[in-house]
């Protein structure tokens, strides 16, 4: 698996990605990112895009992991 851009926060976290093309977008915090490499059921933040830049903001404290899945190349910054 290739390295899965991630975050950590003590409450609020948002994210701006940047897409060549449309793709799903979203954030799993670390339970539900252990689910979805595990293919089980999981929750997250966020949905399918067609439309450039996408900002998804998350409230709870952890780690939140950024998966883009399609679209080929993005760029992204958390803040």
């Amino acid at each position: 698996m290739t390295q899965v851009p991630y975050a950590d926060t003590n409450g609020s976290l948002s994210v701006e990605v940047h897409l060549k093309h449309a793709a799903d977008v979203f954030l799993l915090d670390s339970i539900n990112f252990q689910n979805y490499k595990a293919g089980r059921r999981y929750k997250f933040y966020g949905g399918h895009y067609t439309r450039t830049p996408v900002n998804i903001s998350v409230n709870g404290a952890g780690r939140w992991y950024l998966i883009v899945q399609g679209g080929g190349r993005y760029e992204y910054r958390f803040y």
